[in-house]
């Protein structure tokens, strides 16, 4: 019995380490680049436009996301599902799906993990999309969103990868 126990806690961390190896090799000045060239801030007008309590937490959704290979597909395709909306998405898209295919060697055991936190961010994000009509400000704080997971998950990988 104890014998299993042991296994499985191996287990556990050769895949947690596994995945950190694999956020090592995802390109991460891809999706900040691409959603720059979006638009790189919030603009005046479209700063008051917002509650930003509302919207996604992105430093709660890295938190939940950490070094999961599965949780990052799966905010890289809730992502790529949301900027097909976008009027200049190309670039962003071709980024999400260079990764996807790049940690793709890692992905283990996806129906195990629980991914409300991605549902649920990014249903708000959709949700604000659609309240606001896709307008140009709904855009602006959206990619400030999804720019700053982004640069929350590079900042996580690269911390990973220092220890």
């Amino acid at each position: 019995m104890i014998w299993i126990r042991i296994t499985v806690i191996c287990t556990l961390v050769c895949l947690l380490h596994a995945h950190k190896e694999c956020m090592g090799h995802v390109k991460w000045e891809l999706f900040t680049l691409s959603l720059n060239s979006m638009g790189s801030a919030i603009s005046l007008d479209c700063a008051y436009d917002y509650d930003d309590d509302s919207l996604c937490n992105p430093r709660h959704l890295v938190n939940m996301v950490n070094h999961n290979a599965v949780l990052l597909v799966d905010v890289i395709n809730r992502a790529e599902t949301l900027y097909r909306e976008n009027p200049n998405p190309k670039m962003f898209i071709e980024a999400l799906q260079h990764t996807r295919y790049t940690i793709r060697p890692c992905i283990h055991h996806s129906h195990e993990v629980a991914k409300e936190p991605v549902t649920t961010c990014f249903n708000k994000l959709e949700s604000f999309l659609k309240k606001k009509s896709h307008s140009q400000c709904g855009w602006e704080i959206v990619n400030s969103k999804v720019k700053e997971i982004f640069q929350r998950l590079e900042k996580r990988s690269v911390v990973a990868r220092r220890r």
